[in-house]
């Protein structure tokens, strides 16, 4: 249910993202006027999306890996290979929380051009995905030891139910 909910928000936003764009190219090319505020409200939604589909793939396992050359190895060098993949991700999710805080921090008193929206606003989605993702691989641990299966196995029971 819960990747369902993600689902709609990430369709929601790639939706808008279209919609603005199409809406900003016609009124210049159609309408001889540009949406002035269409730039700024489109990278906020392009930052978001990237960020919040960042932690929905993680979240399904849709990732990029190579299982073949996994499976052929010892159960042992699966577990391995399985902890050190998670804890490379940890690592990129904890510079994304730390840096993103920072950005953040640095921003929150500028705004925008045209909406005059803070520019914290922008960032704030870094450390939000970035604790999303540690929250996920903390997740994809436990239940990996928990129910004692090669992790590779794992996600590919969790993906086909």
């Amino acid at each position: 249910m819960l990747d369902r909910f993600f689902e709609a928000v990430a369709a929601l936003l790639l939706s808008a993202i279209t919609l603005i764009a199409l809406a900003s190219v016609l009124a210049r090319y159609v309408l001889n006027t540009s949406l002035a505020w269409s730039s700024e409200v489109l990278i906020g939604l392009l930052v978001y999306a990237t960020f919040f589909c960042g932690y929905l793939a993680l979240r399904q396992g849709a990732h990029l890996r190579i299982d073949v050359l996994v499976a052929r190895l010892s159960r042992r060098a699966q577990w391995g290979i399985f902890f050190i993949n998670q804890s490379l991700i940890g690592v990129v999710a904890l510079i994304m929380v730390i840096w993103g805080i920072e950005q953040a921090i640095t921003f929150a008193h500028r705004t925008t051009l045209m909406l005059e929206a803070p520019r914290w606003l922008f960032y704030v989605a870094i450390p939000i995905a970035g604790v999303g993702m540690l929250t996920e691989i903390i997740r994809q641990c436990l239940l990996a030891i928990r129910v004692g299966k090669p992790p590779y196995e794992l996600l590919n029971e969790e993906m086909s139910s």
